[in-house]
């Protein structure tokens, strides 16, 4: 599916063009039960990516938890390819949405912004190469600060690579009473005009879990 480039936006977010605007979808979360294993739960969440006039990207993202298993496969196109959608209809028809218990699970607010190419391409070869080949994809850097409504603030550093982008951060901060975690990775991509997204999260000396997976479709 073709991107359209909005003729308003900075062009410093060219490279982030295929993820401004508004999303909608649903997928999953994992969480602690209270034996302390890992309880799946469904979630529906709305996110908006806009051009915030400063050269930055103005971030937002809403997650509601359902009380619901979640879909079937788990929504995460990146572990384990897209989702069945007859088995993800299934999964929708058992249950009637309206009537299940659906609580905020967390809101955030940040900004990114694109710091230039990655170091050591060969930006002449991608100018010259055809458009849409291989060739004539460049890599940027990315920087993003990310606060929720629990006072959790995350500081990531990465890139963006045509329709794909994975940031990392590490010693997240905290300002409020909650507990939290050590380091964070976020993965996104665009499958199909569809905006495949994860969060994995790890504890001090454990290992990186996905503990957010989602699906969404343009608002």
């Amino acid at each position: 599916m073709p991107i359209t480039l909005d003729a308003d936006l900075d062009p410093s977010l060219y490279p982030l063009a295929w993820l401004v605007g508004s999303w909608r979808g649903t997928g999953a979360v994992q969480l602690s039960a209270e034996d302390g294993e890992g309880q799946g739960r469904r979630i529906e969440q709305e996110l908006s990516a806009r051009d915030a006039g400063d050269g930055t990207l103005a971030w937002s993202m809403r997650t509601w938890v359902l009380d619901a298993p979640p879909p079937l496969p788990p929504t995460s196109v990146f572990a384990n390819g897209p989702a069945d959608p007859e088995a993800e209809d299934a999964a929708d028809r058992s249950a009637d949405d309206a009537a299940l218990e659906r609580r905020l699970l967390i809101s955030e607010k940040g900004t990114w912004r694109v710091l230039g190419p990655v170091p050591g391409q060969d930006l002449e070869a991608a100018a010259a190469a055809k458009p849409g080949s291989p060739a004539a994809i460049v890599s940027y850097q990315l920087e993003a600060r990310i606060e929720d409504d629990r006072g959790t603030v995350e500081v990531f550093a990465g890139e963006v690579r045509g329709p794909r982008i994975q940031l990392a951060a590490d010693h997240v901060g905290r300002t409020g009473p909650h507990p939290g975690h050590e380091r964070t990775t976020r993965m996104f991509g665009l499958v199909g005009g569809r905006l495949m997204w994860l969060i994995d999260r790890a504890a001090e000396g454990e290992p990186l879990t996905t503990w957010v997976s989602a699906e969404l479709d343009r608002a």
